[in-house]
């Protein structure tokens, strides 16, 4: 009677290790997407930096790049961010990583140019927040060090309108969208301003 059982043991043991072992031997995930040169490329020809900075950061959320394709995209990116993309701090961090994952990849030498223009313009924009600035002029320097969603939302909470080069940066950046009606929470203090028209902050989802 004792028979049954123990071979019933038996097999549920014997089921159990070789599910073990198949897991064990199971072929990692791997991330899936354009290879890495073509994204870099891509974002490298993209206009619209803000649209590059957003492929070059999903590129690096990959876990399978190597030393030499992460280190490439974080040049880019900082590059991107030192100039177009208006992210003077998040430049220093992807500059310095890069440095330090791959001191000797062919692009150091850039980044390494790059990261002292950075530098500097980050300790330039903080010196010049520690005065009196109308909204407009502190949104600028926010906005240049990085911290895009809290220089957009104090012009929310603020009710006034951006200025005209503000209002094409923050188009751009997908902030600001047509909408095609004449109401508009831009248009509250701005008085009659014709590039405000059809315009108004984007929804939260598509910002998001």
């Amino acid at each position: 009677m004792c028979r049954p059982m123990r071979y019933i043991s038996l097999s549920t043991v014997a089921a159990a290790a070789l599910l073990l072992a198949a897991c064990a031997t199971a072929p990692e995930a791997t991330d899936t997407g354009p290879p890495p040169e073509t994204v870099i490329a891509q974002a490298i020809a993209e206009t619209n930096p803000y649209q590059a900075e957003d492929s070059l950061t999903e590129l690096l959320a990959r876990s399978s790049l190597t030393d030499a394709q992460r280190a490439e995209a974080l040049y880019h990116r900082g590059s991107l961010r030192r100039q177009g993309a208006d992210d003077r701090r998040g430049a220093v961090e992807d500059l310095e990583a890069m440095l330090a994952l791959a001191p000797n990849h062919p692009l150091a030498a850039n980044a390494r140019a790059e990261l002292e223009f950075a530098r500097k313009d980050v300790a330039a924009i903080e010196a010049s927040m520690n005065r009196f600035l109308t909204l407009a002029q502190w949104f600028d320097g926010t906005w240049v060090l990085g911290d895009h969603e809290l220089a957009v939302e104090r012009y929310k909470t603020s009710g006034l309108a951006p200025t005209p080069e503000q209002v094409k940066t923050l188009r751009e950046a997908g902030y600001i969208c047509q909408t095609g009606t004449s109401e508009s929470s831009l248009k509250k203090f701005s008085g009659d301003r014709d590039d405000l028209d059809g315009l108004d902050w984007c929804a939260e989802e598509l910002t998001s």
